[in-house]
Order: structure tokens, then C-alpha cells, then sequence
């Protein structure tokens, strides 16, 4: 074990990049909430509807019904964006089983880390990969968020038709009592894009690893003594 391999600039901000990787995919998989509306004008009186969702966000298969006048009514919202939530939570998910990966090379077999001139090449490659995936998938997840708060919308739903007696052809009158709390959401925008910042600043100590850096270091030998001498015919 070479623990002193975790106080260098790799293995310390490797560490950084584990926690990060948990924090961002935690907080998008456990978030869950729900937008609610009051239905004036039933029979039975003012109806409350909850419209529940959360991860991994396929709005369009979740249903909430109420009852009005003795008919049964259902708000469903419209959207499918369990494709950027889960691309994202997959990138956070496998940056933090190669952060482990890493520390566990940096630490048990850091003399072949320095021995083969591969496998730090193989560390940048892969850690550059990660940095652009996680600005891939932090963007796309930016605007599955964006569109998740806009479908939810009981306003949207009622303009859209999805609430058969709100809306503009409606018999009775909606009235909007949240659309939901996106906090944990917002959170894991920010840590995915801090993870991007991270992975993407570690590039420069990886890199001083490679062959490519010491070649370019290298100081150039000056000649010796014998060689600046003519020599004599």
C-alpha cells in the first residue's frame, strides 16, 4: 500500500470526484414530488388533485384520478424524459465506480502505474472521456428538468387538455396550489456541472504523469567536454 499516493493532486481529487459522483446521482434517483390543483364546482364539493412523479421521470405512465359530479376524471401529464435523467444518473454511477477503480491502482499498484507508460495514458484517456460526458449529460439533464416543470404545470395541463374538466373547454373552474418542489433537482444540475469542473481540472495532473509530459521536460543534454573540442587531424 502506497497511501501517500491519496495526498497527491490524482488520488486527493480522485477522492473529491467519488463524493461528488454519489451526490450527483443521489439527488436526481431520490427526488420525488407532486403538483396539486383544486376542481371547483363538483358535487362532492372543491376536489384536491395530487399529480405525483419523480425519477426516472416518464410523466406519461403515471395517472391521478378524482371524482366529479360521480364521474371518475383523470390528469395525466404529458412527457417521457427517463432517457436524460437516466444517461445522467448512468454517468454518475459509473464515474463513481472508476473513481474507486483509480484509488485502489494509485494506492496498490502505484510502481506499476510508474512502471508502464499505458496505464497513465489509459487514466487521462478516460478521466477526458468522463469530463465530456459530464457536460453531455449535465446539459441534457438542465433541460429534462426544464421540461419536467413545464409538463407538470397544472396550467399546462389545463391548457393542453389533459384534465378533461379544466381547461379551456372545461366545465368547472382549476385552480393551481403548486406545481411542485424542483430543490433537489437544481442540486444535482450543480453537481454535475461541478463534477465536469473536477474531472476536467484533474486532466492537468494526470497528464503530468504520461510519457508525453516527461519527453517534453526532459532537459536536453548538453555535449560534453570531448565533443566541444575539435579534434585534430
Amino acid at each position: 500500500m502506497n497511501l501517500d499516493a491519496l495526498k497527491e493532486p490524482r488520488g486527493f481529487i480522485k477522492l473529491l470526484e467519488f463524493i461528488l459522483a454519489i451526490f450527483a446521482f443521489a439527488t436526481t434517483t431520490s427526488h420525488s414530488t407532486e403538483s396539486t390543483f383544486v376542481v371547483k364546482g363538483c358535487s362532492e364539493g372543491p376536489r384536491t388533485v395530487q399529480v405525483p412523479f419523480g425519477y426516472h421521470y416518464s410523466l406519461s405512465s403515471g395517472e391521478a384520478s378524482f371524482t366529479c359530479n360521480r364521474t371518475t376524471v383523470s390528469a395525466v401529464p404529458w412527457g417521457n424524459f427517463s432517457a436524460p435523467s437516466q444517461f445522467y444518473v448512468f454517468v454518475g454511477v459509473m464515474a463513481f465506480l472508476y473513481s474507486i477503480a483509480a484509488v485502489v491502482l494509485y494506492v496498490w499498484f502505484d510502481d506499476k502505474y510508474r512502471k508502464f507508460d499505458q496505464i497513465p495514458i489509459a487514466d487521462f484517456i478516460v478521466s477526458a472521456v468522463f469530463t465530456l460526458l459530464w457536460l453531455i449529460s449535465s446539459s441534457a439533464w438542465a433541460q429534462g428538468v426544464t421540461n419536467v416543470k413545464y409538463y407538470t404545470d397544472p396550467e399546462e395541463m389545463f391548457a393542453a387538455g389533459h384534465v378533461e374538466t379544466c381547461g379551456p373547454d372545461g366545465k368547472f373552474e382549476c385552480e393551481t396550489t403548486s406545481t411542485g418542489n424542483f430543490a433537489s433537482l437544481h442540486v444535482s444540475i450543480i453537481f454535475g456541472f461541478l463534477n465536469m469542473c473536477v474531472w476536467g481540472g484533474n486532466l492537468w495532473f494526470l497528464f503530468k504523469e504520461t510519457k508525453w509530459f516527461k519527453v517534453q521536460s526532459a532537459p536536453v543534454e548538453s555535449p560534453t567536454v570531448a565533443e566541444q573540442q575539435p579534434q585534430r587531424v
